[in-house]
């Protein structure tokens, strides 16, 4: 807008030059008109003189107009000069503004990338954090689990062994009142009867305790057997053979009948449970000796 106004106050300028220097008179002209007659006969001689005047003023006149349209144009163009700067600086100025919004995008566009990240990490830690303490709390349900069940089955072992010691006590009991009744009973007959009637009511005394005593242990022997038997899935049956020396050691098994590996899984209990329960009583162990043991189904029912 500064531009346009200078612009056209020069070009008003310029007109009014322009204007004044073909249409101003000159003063010996205007003389001349006014006295044509004077002047045809006072200033004939002299037009060369006039038109010299003349030309010099008008030479000046057009210097001083080309130095005006000049003058006209270097500030047209220092105008167009600053008009250009400042548009540049405008231009550098948007781009400034421009990269420096971009800067702070990117910045901000970091810094949200950062942002969700941390977010990310943070929930990621949340939910290990999570998962260890499930992992953890499942391991100690499992501990408490393994330790209750190890518990139970101490306290059924406890009562079992206990009730073993019970019944073996309660055995025990028996078979001395037992052997204390059939003491009285000897004494009772040793003095009612003559000797030779007391010595065989003794010997049948005494081999009925022995085959008490056999029978007791054989049931031990088998109960202690079919605990180590790990029966087969496939059903069948088979008969042993034990020959057992003193203290209970298995001299030999052998399958009498029944199928191979019905046998020999028989065969691995027996192993499995030697020494045998066992008597200190010789004639008790003579009897003994040799066993023979069925093995089936029903016996691990048993």
């Amino acid at each position: 807008m500064p531009m346009t106004l200078a612009v056209l106050l020069h070009l008003v300028l310029i007109a009014l030059l322009l204007w004044n220097f073909a249409f101003k008179p000159d003063e010996q002209d205007k003389q001349f008109v006014d006295s044509p007659v004077k002047a045809r006969l006072v200033t004939a001689p002299e037009t060369p003189k006039k038109d010299a005047s003349s030309l010099k003023k008008r030479q000046q006149k057009q210097k001083e107009l080309e130095e005006a349209k000049k003058l006209l144009e270097q500030r047209k163009l220092l105008e167009q000069k600053k008009l250009e700067e400042q548009k540049q600086k405008e231009i550098e100025q948007q781009q400034s503004e421009a990269e420096k919004k971009l800067q702070q995008d990117k910045k901000l566009a970091e810094e949200k990338k950062l942002q969700q990240k941390k977010l990310e990490d943070e929930r990621k830690a949340a939910e290990q954090k999570k998962l260890e303490q499930q992992k953890k709390a499942e391991a100690e349900k499992k501990r408490l689990a393994e330790e209750a069940e190890k518990k139970r089955k101490a306290d059924v072992e406890k009562k079992r062994k206990a009730e073993a010691e019970r019944k073996k006590k309660a055995e025990a009991e028996r078979k001395r009142k037992e052997a204390e009744r059939k003491r009285k009973e000897l004494e009772a007959l040793e003095e009612s009867l003559d000797d030779e009637l007391f010595e065989a009511a003794k010997g049948e005394v005494r081999q009925t305790q022995i085959m008490s005593e056999v029978s007791k242990i054989q049931r031990a022997i088998r109960a202690k057997i079919i605990r180590n038997w790990d029966e087969p899935v496939f059903e069948g049956s088979c008969i042993m053979r034990i020959t057992m020396g003193p203290g209970g050691i298995v001299l030999n098994i052998e399958a009498i009948d029944g199928g191979l590996d019905y046998c020999e899984s028989a065969e691995t209990a027996i192993s499995r449970s030697a020494p045998l329960p066992s008597s200190d009583d010789p004639q008790v162990m003579a009897e003994l000796k040799s066993l023979r043991m069925t093995f089936d189904p029903s016996q691990k029912e048993n």
